[in-house]
């Protein structure tokens, strides 16, 4: 049986037996599993890991629900050097407000937030001295800047923040009506800012469309980074707490619903889940009731749908989300943190590659689909000379005297890649596969030659990989 299907098994039984009372259960289990005691122990894993993660989830419910009730509090009081205008926002940790500067000094927007009630606020205050010359730091362009904070006058806490006049980056989107390509490019100083703030050990943990907000300019400015790190980080007991608040189970990673321990990969998660919206207008996942058990299921169990599926009721965009976008999307999010890209970087990194028609990580390679990406980037110029031969071949440059310099280009960039590739390759053992990658170099590399045998650094190239493929043949020099 391959492991998708050992683990739909699995899937399967703990769906079935999750909500049965412990005799039934005990004796489902039995049933279902027929004597396999591997099959058995991983079904009880899971079980053991959804009552765990059941006291988290109700920790989140009900700061959620706390949130909801809460009544406005703010409008027209003055705290520190600024008077509350009008709510713009709230979330768990508190309510954000529009405040303007009051003291005469001079004229200025801020964005406040007064911190919840209950919160540990003598914990709040001693992270934010330990933290304040980090996220003073923290100057980035589509980065909302912490400024200060303080204590109201009935001791409750207060953050000011850069305030951001702006739609959020999904509404944003829709509103301009803005193509696949231009929610990418609009996308990429998101994952900017989120790799920024991860250098400074920073996780954000509550990247969502409201925390991504699009200013008069175009531009992407994140709201909240450093805050979160700022009110969990830190003693055990306060974390608990605290860190469930932290989070939209639309976009958290599965960990988070769990109660696991919170990382960059987390980050990366939810960075999927909003491009995932951003893409196809729609949430990634289906929770039908905010229970601890259908957060767990739709978000922990549940495979994610491909974004190209989801929009298969309009068939021009399934046909553009389909393959490397689909790929990029759910590498971002799977279940397991150490399958997803190691980083927002990367993650950017292949929406460009994906952007600029070249290869993705993120997609299973194979020859005719090297081929096909290089196809698609360079088929101007590849009409321009006629070359069907090398469409067949799958290489898009022929030894040809006549080749133009925009081939030759095109072909000295596919040298360079194709060594890349094939270093990789041999540094993850897979032989055959480098050696494959370096003779595509080598081709490519004399083919630049052929139209212009003086270029050196084709020359050299073709000298190296040739070396290369030699020592991954175990070929004597």
């Amino acid at each position: 049986m391959a492991d998708s299907d050992k683990w739909g098994h699995v899937q399967e039984i703990f769906l079935a037996v999750a909500d049965l009372g412990t005799a039934e259960r005990t004796a489902a289990l039995a049933r279902l599993c027929e004597g396999d005691s591997i099959l058995r122990g991983e079904v009880e894993s899971l079980l053991e890991a959804e009552v765990r993660g059941a006291a988290h989830l109700h920790t989140v419910i009900q700061a959620e629900a706390a949130v909801l009730m809460e009544p406005s509090r703010g409008e027209g009081r003055r705290v520190g050097a600024y008077r509350l205008v009008r709510e713009i926002g709230r979330g768990g940790m508190g309510t954000v407000y529009l405040a303007v500067r009051a003291d005469g000094q001079y004229e200025s927007e801020a964005a406040i937030k007064l911190v919840r009630p209950g919160l540990d606020i003598d914990f709040i205050f001693r992270r934010f001295r330990h933290e304040r010359q980090i996220l003073a730091n923290m100057q980035h362009p589509n980065i909302a800047r912490l400024l200060d904070a303080g204590t109201t006058e009935d001791g409750l806490p207060y953050l000011v923040m850069e305030y951001v006049k702006g739609s959020w980056i999904t509404t944003y989107a829709e509103e301009h009506g803005l193509s696949v390509e231009q929610r990418l490019r609009l996308f990429l100083p998101v994952c900017s800012a989120v790799a920024y703030a991860h250098h400074a050990f920073i996780v954000h943990r509550d990247l969502k469309p409201a925390n991504i907000l699009i200013d008069a300019a175009g531009s992407p400015k994140l709201l909240d980074f450093g805050i979160s790190k700022l009110l969990v980080a830190g003693q055990e007991a306060s974390a608990e707490s605290q860190g469930a608040a932290m989070m939209t189970p639309d976009y958290a990673s599965p960990e988070q619903i769990i109660g696991d321990a919170v990382t960059v990969a987390s980050d990366v998660y939810s960075l999927g889940a909003v491009l995932y919206r951003l893409l196809t207008g729609l949430k990634p996942h289906r929770i039908e009731q905010c229970t601890p058990l259908a957060l767990e299921r739709a978000i922990c169990l549940e495979p994610t749908t491909a974004p190209s599926v989801a929009v298969k009721d309009r068939p021009a965009l399934a046909r553009r989300l389909a393959g490397d976008l689909d790929d990029i999307v759910l590498c971002a999010m799977r279940k397991e943190p150490e399958r997803r890209y190691t980083s927002a970087e990367h993650l950017a990194e292949d929406l460009k590659r994906h952007l600029e028609h070249r290869r993705v990580m993120a997609r299973p390679d194979s020859p005719a689909y090297r081929a096909a990406r290089f196809l698609k980037r360079y088929r101007p110029a590849i009409a321009l000379a006629g070359a069907a031969a090398i469409v067949t071949a799958g290489i898009a440059v022929v030894a040809s005297h006549n080749v133009r310099a925009s081939q030759r280009a095109a072909a000295s960039e596919l040298s360079a890649a194709e060594e890349r590739l094939g270093d990789l390759l041999l540094e993850r053992g897979d032989r055959a596969a480098a050696v494959d990658a370096y003779r595509k170099a080598k081709a490519a590399a004399e083919a630049v030659l052929a139209g212009d045998p003086s270029d050196s650094s084709a020359s050299r190239r073709r000298q190296d990989v040739t070396r290369k493929l030699m020592n991954s043949q175990g070929t004597p020099r």
